[in-house]
């Protein structure tokens, strides 16, 4: 990894291209990201004391090749402290998402994929400029909605699209987050073993299925129209 620019800010050190789109913008992405990781840390109550190396790639090829399976990918965080995003002209991963695994990890790093990726998705809010929760109707509409317990389990996480068990995942996050509240939702983070559904009853006191069961009423009484469900249709 030569040839990188170096820029040091509070809680970052950047890693840039020159004459790239990323060098152009550095300052603008240099605030973003600051403005992410404060936003993070209050949020979880993270003393976070160690700098996130932020490597701003040119392609999700070059992040591929530096995440070491030549995989084209957008975006991976590595602990400790180290993310790898494409920034180009069409393509700007940056934001919440891989600063919340960083920062997220320093609590725990559960096993569960759907949980990670949950908590990235809570702080996200939106998916291709599209709420969370509208995805989650949609999917409830169009019968492509996946069940927690399954989605709790790595292989069928992985085995659906992403842009399905993502929106999924974070939706039900905020949902637990906005009920229990963060502070119970850490507890869970912090303690979470393999078995997803004793540990929620665990901390909870209700089942998954049955707590499921109020997240999907909830979804169902937000109020959306079919051409938003046009729209989403013509994403998928």
């Amino acid at each position: 990894m030569d040839n990188w620019i170096i820029k040091e800010s509070q809680h970052y050190i950047f890693h840039y291209h020159k004459n790239s789109i990323a060098e152009n913008m550095i300052d603008e992405i240099v605030e973003e990201q600051e403005d992410c990781f404060n936003h993070i840390s209050r949020v979880l109550k993270i003393d976070f004391n160690i700098k996130i190396n932020y490597y701003l790639c040119n392609s999700a090829e070059e992040v591929g090749a530096l995440y070491g399976d030549n995989d084209p990918c957008n975006a991976f965080a590595r602990k400790p402290n180290n993310i790898f995003a494409v920034f180009n002209e069409d393509v700007k991963c940056i934001g919440y998402h891989e600063d919340s695994h960083i920062l997220s990890y320093s609590i725990a790093t559960p096993q569960q994929v759907f949980v990670r990726e949950g908590l990235a998705m809570y702080f996200d809010k939106y998916h291709w400029g599209i709420s969370n929760s509208n995805w989650v109707s949609y999917f409830i509409y169009s019968d492509k909605y996946i069940n927690i317990s399954n989605l709790a389990s790595n292989d069928e996480f992985y085995k659906n699209p992403w842009n399905i068990t993502y929106p999924i995942a974070g939706a039900f996050t905020d949902y637990v987050i906005t009920i229990y509240g963060i502070d119970k939702y850490i507890e869970f983070y912090k303690v979470l073993g393999s078995d997803f559904n004793a540990h929620f009853y665990k901390v909870f006191g209700i089942d998954v299925d049955e707590f499921e069961d109020e997240f999907i009423k909830y979804i169902k009484g937000l109020k959306n129209d079919k051409d938003l469900f046009d729209l989403l249709e013509t994403l998928m």
